[in-house]
């Protein structure tokens, strides 16, 4: 077959550079115009999640959590007339910018005043006249602050941090281009620093698109300094430009094809995608490495190009699809995960190495046949000193020194095994950003002066309108609020309670010790003012009941922020909550439940639940009752009634269906749930692909050598580093999150490739050597070692690139796998041999001698005569003869 396959691309050369062209200018446009970032926080969770739900539910009826771009400012003269001034000029220029929704600050704020003649709140702007005849900017000041519902929310406790808030319009944050106002808005505030003090940024907005546009920067960046790693390094083992340009054009081309087919799959650049481009060049050099090392030795060995070229295809095309199949596998497992940005990760990055692999086998020898012959200059690296050495000294340990590789071996297996015992897992939003990052910077400047920064939302759901202004409501969501008071996670949480309150404060003239519940002697008064109670204008200037109130769905909004902890963290506080609340919530719960099992296996008990619960009565009443009135009437003035209707089938369920009526329904969500339960998803399902993956290269591991005990051999050396990068994370503090988690799947599915390589070789001299298992270990030593060399050092610098960057987690994963894939080349070259000559007569089994196809094909006799691919090597051929 490879045979073919080399007559076909060395005979069709400009046809399959024709269409190479023509696919790489189609990858090119899409990468241009189509490819776009993703800024969103997604979500990792599956579509089908009961979190994903909750989610998408709290969007649709209250927007998006936290969707404000927030600007804070510490400063103790805020209030003096020319500041006050300038905070105001600058919401007004931010509302001039295409996109900016609303504005909120203390210069925006409204005021509710009582007008009694008319029964009815009157709302004035609290700041209007602008030279200060009106009111001075004491009086400005004195209204701000004895508004309750303000601390904590537009200034801090101590009054020394003021924030604006800047609505953005959602379609504008998802538009590559018209993202950019957040730039621009924050360009602008960058320019009043020196009139009003330090400025600070906070809010998903913000987080959303910086850090997409250093995704973007970085992407190009990496792509930049892995074509400079790999080139030098390429020189420096080829001593060839002309074999760095080749190499070069191969990736390349794999790089616009990478942008270009994300494009056209219609994914988004996210942190994880962004990697893929700069992975092409880092895992296609590799496959020039082995594939232009084969064609030195082939000219070497007989002098003839066009011989050598075909050879190199055939000898090793079979090896080289079966590595960059495994590299493939070792991504395409995030595929399984079942979560969506995993998901398109894995199949893009797997799908690409793959199209790798057919431009290397195809770009690579139609450059080279254009090419003149490597001079001997170019082929002294087959020689060179180092190389033959390192290679002696590896055939020498393997062969007399393999009692102290196992006991060294085995004594850093345990060290990190006990290493892995350390792990912590964690995964926040800033967590991957440097400590002295500006943006964590902010982010820790929000949380000191206002308590959190992390949208955390509840949502409760009432059943019934009428219950809503019901005091027991109103009261027990004030003892919710309580409970965030108390914990010092929370940022100020803000509810409909708190306009009820501004409701009665202004109803006694803004009386800020009036700031509480509506008595029930004021209730009746004040019904026609609560119906047409709004807190906001044209320009978004003041707070909305809207936002934290949905009667459609009967569902109230409790708001605030969290501080960013770990997703672990996170849940346990969110499962602490959900008792607390619902013991605040639905106090009677517990007790009910308690009757409602006895009652299932016992009747009398019902009339625990139904005597002592009225509520539950009542709504169980109109269950049964089904709108007939004078069926109702009957239960209302004979409770026994309902006694006859225990034993009726459908008795239990309704019974169960009027306890839960009466529950306020409680779910937790916003973008700190969700991206906590996120992680934790990611994290036990990225485990699940870390075995999926070690399963299927086992299977295929098996299915080319025809020998389970030649695929345990041959998992060894590629499961010891793996020990060893976990035991590195374990004594170096490194966390166990979805970044670092990457490591081990995509170091594995790379690493066994040098195993491939390796054992094939030795696999195909067996027939050559007669069985002498020896002879075939240090022959496969010396004619795969110093490939694997070259490309681990390769792989090991290409991956160190990925540690320039501003993001903690790629950092890591450049690290993590740079070490793992060292580490692997050690011991795929020292132990694995070594496993070989101690276990000889263990598995040297029939089956291995007979295997279904050779990774190596033989050289079969063909008449080169027949590969006239040019005058010129016609003449070549000639001259030769």
């Amino acid at each position: 077959m490879w045979q073919a396959i080399a007559n076909f691309i060395l005979r069709n050369r400009f046809f399959i550079l024709g269409i190479i062209t023509l696919l790489t200018v189609f990858f090119g446009y899409y990468a241009i115009t189509a490819l776009n970032l993703d800024n969103k926080y997604g979500i990792v969770l599956p579509k089908d999640s009961p979190t994903t739900e909750n989610y998408k539910k709290f969007k649709k009826l209250f927007g998006e959590d936290g969707g404000a771009l927030v600007i804070g400012v510490e400063t103790d003269s805020l209030y003096t007339e020319r500041n006050f001034l300038l905070w105001k000029q600058l919401g007004d220029s931010i509302l001039q910018f295409d996109g900016v929704e609303s504005i909120i600050s203390e210069a925006t704020l409204f005021t509710i005043k009582n007008n009694r003649a008319e029964n009815k709140f009157e709302i004035h702007r609290v700041f209007s006249d602008i030279t200060f005849q009106e009111k001075s900017i004491d009086s400005i000041k004195k209204e701000i602050k004895n508004n309750p519902i303000y601390k904590g929310l537009l200034y801090s406790e101590k009054g020394d941090v003021s924030l604006m808030m800047i609505g953005i319009n959602e379609k504008f944050l998802t538009d590559k281009v018209k993202s950019k106002v957040v730039l621009d808005i924050e360009k602008l505030v960058a320019s009043y620093e020196k009139k009003l003090g330090k400025m600070h940024y906070a809010g998903l907005p913000h987080l959303r698109v910086v850090i997409a546009t250093r995704i973007q920067a970085e992407m190009f960046l990496f792509i930049a300094f892995s074509l400079l790693v790999t080139s030098v390094l390429l020189y420096f083992f080829f001593r060839s430009l002309r074999v760095v340009a080749i190499c070069n054009s191969v990736v390349i081309v794999a790089v616009i094809w990478a942008m270009g087919s994300i494009a056209f799959a219609g994914y988004k650049l996210t942190i994880l995608i962004a990697l893929i481009p700069p992975l092409m060049i880092v895992i296609g050099i590799p496959n020039c490495i082995f594939l232009m090392t084969k064609f030195h030795q082939e000219v070497k060995e007989h002098g003839n190009k066009v011989k050598a070229l075909s050879r190199v295809i055939q000898k090793i095309g079979t090896a080289t699809f079966l590595t960059n199949f495994t590299t493939a596998l070792g991504f395409v497992t995030f595929a399984f995960t079942n979560s969506e940005k995993l998901m398109e990760f894995g199949l893009a990055a797997s799908v690409n190495i793959m199209m790798v692999f057919i431009l290397s086998i195809c770009i690579l020898p139609i450059f080279a046949s254009f090419s003149k012959p490597p001079k001997q200059r170019h082929l002294k690296h087959l020689d060179r000193k180092f190389a033959t050495g390192l290679i002696d000294f590896i055939v020498k340990i393997t062969q007399f020194k393999r009692n102290t590789i196992f006991i060294v071996t085995g004594i850093i297996v345990v060290i990190s095994i006990y290493g892995l015992s350390k792990i912590k897992a964690t995964g926040n939003l800033t967590g991957d950003l440097p400590k002295n990052d500006q943006i964590l910077l902010d982010v820790k400047f929000m949380e000191k002066h206002f308590g959190g920064s992390i949208p955390f939302e509840i949502m409760v759901s009432y059943k019934e309108p009428g219950r809503l202004f019901k005091n027991t409501t109103l009261e027990r969501l004030e003892l919710v609020q309580k409970e965030f008071e108390k914990d010092t996670l929370f940022s100020r949480s803000i509810s409909p309670v708190d306009f009820v309150k501004v409701v009665n404060m202004a109803y006694y003239g803004n009386n800020p010790d009036k700031y509480t519940l509506i008595s029930n002697r004021d209730k009746l008064r004040l019904k026609q003012y609560i119906d047409n109670f709004t807190m906001t204008n044209a320009n978004g200037g003041g707070l909305s009941l809207k936002e934290l109130l949905d009667t459609n769905t009967c569902t109230i909004r409790i708001r605030s922020q969290m501080k960013d902890l770990g997703s672990y963290e996170v849940a346990d506080k969110v499962s602490a909550l959900k008792k607390k609340v619902d013991e605040i919530l639905n106090p009677d719960k517990k007790q009910i439940e308690f009757y409602y099992s006895k009652a299932e296996k016992n009747k009398k008990y019902v009339d625990s639940i139904l005597y002592s619960y009225s509520n539950v009565y009542n709504s169980l009443t109109e269950i049964i009752a089904k709108k007939n009135n004078s069926l109702q009437v009957k239960f209302d003035s004979d409770p026994e009634l309902i006694k006859s209707y225990y034993g009726k089938k459908e008795f239990m369920p309704n019974l169960r269906k009027a306890i839960d009526n009466e529950y306020f329904d409680i779910t937790f969500t916003g973008t700190s749930v969700v991206a906590s339960e996120g992680t934790q998803y990611l994290v036990n399902n990225l485990f699940s692909s870390l075995a999926f993956a070690i399963v299927s290269i086992g299977v295929l591991m098996a299915i080319l050598f025809r020998s389970w005990r030649m695929v345990v051999i041959s998992m060894v050396p590629n499961l010891i580093p793996l020990f060893f990068t976990g035991g590195i994370m374990g004594y170096f503090g490194i966390p166990l999150k979805p970044s670092t988690l990457l490591v081990f799947s995509i170091a594995f599915g790379i690493s066994v490739d040098d195993t491939i390589h390796f054992l094939a070789k030795y696999r195909q001299e067996l027939k050559n050597k007669e069985w002498d298992l020896r002879e075939c270990v240090i022959i496969a030593i010396r004619e795969s070692g110093l490939g694997m060399f070259y490309t681990s050092i390769i792989l090991f610098c290409g991956f160190s690139v990925f540690m320039f960057s501003q993001f903690g987690g790629t950092q890591a994963l450049g690290l993590l796998i740079s070490i793992t894939l060292l580490v692997a080349m050690i011991t795929n070259l020292i132990v694995l041999p070594s496993l070989l000559l101690t276990l000889d007569k263990f598995i040297t089994t029939k089956s291995f001698k007979e295997p279904y196809f050779d990774a190596y094909n033989e050289y079969s006799d063909i008449d080169w005569n027949e590969l006239q691919i040019s005058a010129e090597k016609e003449n070549e051929k000639n001259n030769l003869n």
